[in-house]
Parts: structure tokens; C-alpha cells; sequence
């Protein structure tokens, strides 16, 4: 720019004087309204950290997630005998537990309800049938929400799990080992099975609908048969309450019909 008396003059003229910062006035009352306006701060909530919250189930959880195999089936041998046990002691108030019966529980526990619910959940369903369904459980709400197709994916394997798994394979299954520990027969358990099979759907549906909803929205893939373990504990100790108790047959012929079963 020109250095001349002129311009020095008009750049005075056009450039403003600063703006000194205005300050809070310190006076006693001015600090005190700062103190009643501005809140504390709130300090930032941290997880309790206990022992058992950290510790025990923090093991427990990276226990199950590395054999999720070995854990579902200890956890759901465990817990159906112990349902059968419960219901014989407290509900039908038994003072001689069953033994035979606990030990079809047992068995189904440990055979079907770990080892082949955990083939059927965590292989054919998660790895086979529907390979997002991993990704879908990791999302949080807000994007589960927003995912159609992993909403859709949810819907297939619940129908799968409860209109075709539960009547086609595991009730049949279920009263064939029954059967088998009680000396009776294929016919006889299949005659109970055709006997029963409404009823059990409708009492399964109500539970394990919205059950299974919720476990193959959010449980990690490992914790899906932990999961049935846990929340199948009232339904085992329905289930034994209705079907528990050994059945008798009646083997007399009906013209058109087989033979009559009588409870």
C-alpha cells in the first residue's frame, strides 16, 4: 500500500478500534447467580466392580464363548434333571424321587438338548441356513431396527425352530427315549406322540415364540443354548408335570381307529 499521510489517514478512519473483552463483573452476587445457574458436573457412571460382576461371571462367559459345545451341554444336562427333580420333590410332592423318569431327563438333556440343539442352533441355522445372522445379533437396536432382511432372517429360523424342529423331530424324539427308558416300545411312544402332540405345541408356542425371538435377535451365537437352558428351566418342569409320569396303554382294538391310550 501507499505510504502517505493521506492513506495512513483514511485507514484510520475506516479501520474500527479494537473491542476490549468484556469481563464478568466480580462482585459477590454476580458469582453466586454463576454458581446457582451453571450445575455440577455429573460424574460419569462406572459398572460396579465386584468380584462376582468381573471376576466369576467374566470367566464363566469366556469359558462358554470358547466350548460352547461342552458348556450347553453340561448347563442343559444339569438343569433338566434338576427341573425334573424339583418338580417330583415340591410340586407333585413326591417323598421317593423316580428315579427312572429323572433319568430320561437326564438323558434328553444331555443327548438332545445340548448336543443336538446345539447342531441345529449354531450350525445348520447360523452357519448354514442363514450366515448373517452372526452379524444381525452384534448390531445394536437402533440398526436392528432399520434391517429388514436380518428382521426377516429372525422370522425363519423362529417358524423353522417351532413349526417344523419341535413337531416333526423333537417330541417324537422325546417320547421314543422315554419310552425306551421305561421299557415300552417305538409303537407305544409314537401312539403317545400322535396322542399328545397337539397339546405340547400349544403349550411350547406360548412360551418358546416369543422366547426364541428374543434369542435369535440378541444372544452371541455360543449363548443361544445357555439361553434355552436358563429360560426352558419352568418349561422342563412343565413338561415333566404332563408328561413325566409313566403312561399306561390300553391295547385293546378299535374297528378304524388304533389302539386306545389312556393316561
Amino acid at each position: 500500500p501507499i505510504a502517505t499521510p493521506m492513506a495512513s489517514a483514511w485507514r484510520s478512519a475506516l479501520n474500527p478500534l479494537p473491542v476490549p473483552a468484556i469481563r464478568p463483573i466480580a462482585t459477590p452476587m454476580a458469582s453466586a447467580w454463576r454458581s446457582a445457574l451453571n450445575p455440577l458436573p455429573v460424574p460419569a457412571i462406572r459398572p460396579i466392580a465386584t468380584p462376582m460382576a468381573s471376576g466369576i461371571w467374566g470367566r464363566v462367559c469366556a469359558s462358554a464363548s470358547r466350548h460352547p459345545l461342552a458348556f450347553g451341554i453340561g448347563l442343559s444336562t444339569v438343569k433338566t434333571a434338576g427341573s425334573d427333580y424339583v418338580t417330583q420333590r415340591y410340586v407333585e410332592g413326591r417323598q421317593e424321587i423316580d428315579v427312572r423318569r429323572n433319568l430320561v431327563f437326564f438323558i434328553w438333556g444331555f443327548v438332545y438338548l445340548g448336543g443336538v440343539q446345539y447342531f441345529i442352533f449354531n450350525k445348520v441355522f447360523a452357519q448354514k441356513l442363514f450366515p448373517t445372522a452372526a452379524a444381525f445379533v452384534e448390531k445394536p437396536l437402533r440398526a436392528k431396527l432399520a434391517d429388514g432382511a436380518g428382521q426377516l432372517t429372525v422370522l425363519k429360523q423362529v417358524f423353522l425352530d417351532q413349526f417344523v424342529h419341535h413337531p416333526i423331530f423333537f417330541f417324537p424324539m422325546f417320547y421314543q427315549v422315554k419310552e425306551l427308558i421305561e421299557g415300552g416300545s417305538v409303537a407305544a411312544g409314537w401312539r403317545k406322540y400322535r396322542k399328545n402332540v397337539v397339546e405340547d405345541c400349544q403349550t411350547l408356542w406360548c412360551i418358546w415364540v416369543p422366547a426364541q425371538m428374543i434369542n435369535m435377535s440378541f444372544c452371541p451365537i455360543w449363548a443361544r443354548i445357555p439361553f434355552v437352558a436358563v429360560v426352558s428351566s419352568g418349561y422342563t418342569c412343565l413338561i415333566s408335570y404332563m408328561r413325566g409320569a409313566q403312561e399306561t396303554l390300553d391295547v385293546s382294538m378299535h374297528i378304524g381307529s388304533d389302539e386306545a391310550l389312556v393316561a
